[in-house]
């Protein structure tokens, strides 16, 4: 099966967009990270831990979710329950597999996170050594 000419034109052009949000992200955070104030280029990188914990949580709790099954047998005539019967189906407890894809959730979830941290350390290191030669400038005055 081939792909239309649009189909490979459409996917380019949104992996062009996909790519230029994230060099636009990068460039913020080194923008960010080379303040005065160290705090501002901590935001990126804190908002995506918060939305990797997020995914972590959603995770957990949405892993482990019980089915319930109710079955009624109603009489045609007067309209009344002659029968119910209901079941709740539960998961067993957390197993060492479950642990582990959690653990892989939040790994891959904070790719970002530790992404923005390099660039931020790097961005910080970039200022410390322009901060330390112009002291030695200064000295050699």
């Amino acid at each position: 099966m081939f792909l239309s000419a649009t189909a490979v034109l459409v996917t380019l052009l949104n992996t062009l967009i996909i790519a230029a949000v994230f060099v636009g992200i990068i460039a913020l955070e080194v923008w960010l990270s080379r303040r005065k104030s160290r705090w501002p280029g901590l935001i990126l990188p804190a908002v995506t831990l918060v939305l990797s914990l997020l995914m972590v949580l959603g995770f957990a709790a949405f892993s482990r979710v019980g089915a319930t099954a109710e079955m009624q047998v109603i009489d045609q005539e007067t309209g009344e329950i002659v029968y119910q019967e209901q079941t709740v189906e539960t998961e067993p407890d957390w197993t060492l597999g479950d642990a582990a894809q959690l653990g892989v959730v939040l790994l891959v979830g904070n790719i970002p996170t530790f992404v923005l941290l390099g660039t931020y350390y790097i961005g910080r290191e970039k200022l410390r050594r322009e901060k330390m030669l112009e002291k030695m400038n200064i000295q050699d005055l």
